[in-house]
């Protein structure tokens, strides 16, 4: 089944620009390749949060990442690359009792022979620990959350308390909830999460199920990503009942460069193709098109497997450009 290629949107007038809210994982990722030591130009807003938003921008998005970092020189650096794709950084506060997550991206060879990105958390030339990442204070989400804007789709991937606050009102506003676990815990407050959530998106290699509570709805759709493998996804039968797995091929890449942040081009590729027009939309749409959405998010990230970093297309193809190879990939699979 082959996925629907997005146009650009239509005047304003007749189809409203989607927005996106995003709270999570903001970082600086700094990018090296091999052996390489830090350098002034492989500096990147980062995180899963950062990039999701990122990618919804780049797709001409409103997208608004709430979200605190320190008062350095590394919280510009990823205000800055944010607002060189558009993303509106009105709720990225800084300060000084915050600091700015710092993540090194470096893709070697791994083992097993293969090309890949590992994650450090220490600086190379010192061995001092990165900066890492702080949750963002409920107080100040219970703050901002009259100020946010009415948004298709509220993308979180922290199970913490000021997300589930902003998760909670604004699904109530019409917004579908998408969350993209990175880790779980048996507790109530990621069952609190799961439960106000119409999306639940997580890697095999890092969560094998997401703990159930009989006693909390499920969202409508979960999806298990697999690696090379694809992903497998369900829909709930009923609130508190999941139905069975169905599994998706992943698309063959050719000219494979690096892996790193395709997990946030899927996530992106679902949201544009599903959740733009509201949770309303979201409910009703039936099997087809969740595949077709599906889809669409594993060529996007297949095309991004062909460049280094995690947002690598976004600094070489016009969105133009990356519908035309995401289009040559799927007709590709079809033949």
């Amino acid at each position: 089944m082959a996925a629907v290629i997005p146009s650009r949107p239509s005047p304003i007038s007749d189809n409203p620009t989607p927005t996106s809210v995003g709270s999570g994982f903001l970082a600086l990722d700094l990018l090296l390749i091999g052996k390489d030591r830090i350098r002034a130009n492989e500096r990147y807003a980062g995180g899963s949060c950062g990039n999701v938003l990122s990618i919804l921008s780049y797709f001409e998005w409103n997208s608004y990442p709430v979200a605190r970092l320190g008062k350095d020189r590394c919280a510009q650096n990823v205000i800055d690359d944010l607002r060189e794709f558009g993303v509106k950084t009105d709720f990225v506060f800084r300060s000084s009792a915050a600091v700015t997550p710092v993540v090194i991206v470096r893709i070697a060879q791994r083992r097993d022979g293969t090309i890949g990105p590992r994650f450090e958390w220490k600086y190379p030339n010192s061995e001092k620990w990165l900066p890492r990442y702080q949750p963002f204070p409920k107080r100040k989400a219970e703050e901002v959350l009259p100020n946010l804007p009415h948004a298709s789709i509220f993308y979180f991937d922290r199970a913490e308390k000021s997300a589930l606050v902003m998760a909670s009102a604004m699904r109530q506003k019409g917004a579908v909830v998408f969350f993209e676990p990175s880790s779980c815990k048996h507790d109530e407050l990621f069952t609190e999460c799961l439960a106000v959530s119409d999306i639940v998106k997580y890697s095999a290699d890092r969560i094998d199920r997401i703990p159930r509570n009989p006693a909390s709805k499920l969202p409508k759709l979960e999806i298990q990503t697999l690696g090379r493998e694809g992903l497998r996804y369900r829909l709930k039968t009923n609130s508190t009942t999941p139905g069975a797995w169905h599994t998706i091929p992943a698309f063959v890449v050719k000219q494979f460069v690096d892996s790193t942040g395709c997990g946030d081009w899927c996530s992106a590729g679902i949201i544009h193709q599903l959740c733009k027009n509201g949770r309303g939309s979201f409910l009703g749409a039936d099997r087809t098109k969740i595949v077709e959405s599906l889809e669409y998010g594993q060529a996007l990230a297949a095309v991004n497997c062909q460049y280094q970093g995690a947002r690598g297309p976004m600094y070489h193809l016009s969105l133009d450009e990356l519908n035309e190879k995401v289009r040559s990939l799927i007709n590709a699979q079809d033949a």
